[in-house]
């Protein structure tokens, strides 16, 4: 993948990277394809992109993206109704802004950031989402065959993709693939959308997700694999306080940041008895840069 000098002096000049990173993702890596298969395919690209930015611009994984994701003093302002996706990640909000222009709407693309670490719990405790959800109707989305909303609600929570997302793969079977889940998101939204009574309506994402496979992760030895699976205790975060000494040479492949130790970028190592296609909680691109949809008709 080649990287004009442009769009690098541009990334070092910026005090804020993340719009010129965010456009970047969104026109020059995921691309509209034929098929989602082939859309999907582009995710070597990206790691190539993250692989770039690690090797030349860290102070990203270890500083800013940490550092944004923290949002001191974020605050949902909820001046129409919100669906929350859970996982949905950039690759999911350019499908989603083609299919919804298909079918007439005029939706904006845009973005916003997870949490730190980039996990469901610390994204409801960084946006007080049980003080959001107790101020307005509320609705949630927890079996993607069977549910109901009545229209009136602000604020929606759909535990999918991040449910189907989870249930990829059972032991070393492959259950279903993210083209199969994606497919299934799209015509939840679709159907939420026409079941609801307002206008305008956004669509926000707790954090994304890396996938756990060869092609898509920075490489790693064994070894190192071995000694951070035992520092981060088979996961991609863990508070500094569960740790001990840090081994050397290990910090490389980590971003110490609020009290968490995190996986940086697209590390990743295998966790004894179990077997996952995707992952999140590290510091990330694709982890920590989420899709904001803000669609009008």
């Amino acid at each position: 993948m080649r990287i004009e000098n442009s769009f690098v002096e541009k990334l070092i000049q910026d005090k804020n990277p993340f719009p010129l990173l965010w456009n970047f993702m969104t026109s020059e890596i995921w691309k509209n394809q034929e098929d989602l298969g082939a859309f999907y395919g582009q995710e070597k690209k990206m790691k190539e992109f993250e692989l770039f930015l690690h090797r030349t611009f860290n102070e990203i994984y270890t500083e800013l993206l940490p550092k944004y994701c923290m949002g001191k003093g974020y605050k949902i302002k909820l001046k129409h109704p919100i669906i929350f996706l859970d996982s949905l990640s950039v690759r999911e909000g350019v499908l989603l802004q083609e299919k919804l222009a298909e079918n007439g709407a005029n939706c904006k693309l845009t973005y916003s950031f997870s949490a730190t670490p980039s996990d469901t719990k610390y994204y409801k405790e960084k946006i007080d989402f049980n003080d959001l959800k107790g101020s307005e109707k509320y609705g949630e989305i927890k079996d993607i065959e069977s549910w109901e909303i009545d229209g009136g609600e602000k604020i929606i929570w759909s535990d999918f993709p991040d449910a189907l997302l989870e249930s990829l793969s059972k032991g070393k079977t492959i259950l279903s693939t993210v083209t199969e889940t994606y497919s299934k998101v799209e015509k939840l939204i679709l159907r939420a959308l026409e079941q609801l009574n307002y206008d305008k309506i956004e669509i926000m994402s707790d954090h994304g997700y890396v996938r756990h496979q060869g092609a898509y992760t920075f490489s790693m030895d064994k070894n190192d694999q071995k000694k951070v699976r035992k520092v981060l205790k088979g996961r991609r975060q863990v508070p500094a306080s569960e740790t001990g000494e840090i081994p050397k040479g290990m910090k490389k492949f980590l971003v110490e940041y609020n009290n968490f130790y995190m996986a940086k970028g697209r590390y990743v190592w295998p966790v004894s008895g179990k077997y996952s296609k995707l992952q999140h909680g590290g510091i990330s691109l694709i982890e920590c840069m989420t899709p904001r949809l803000i669609i009008e008709r």
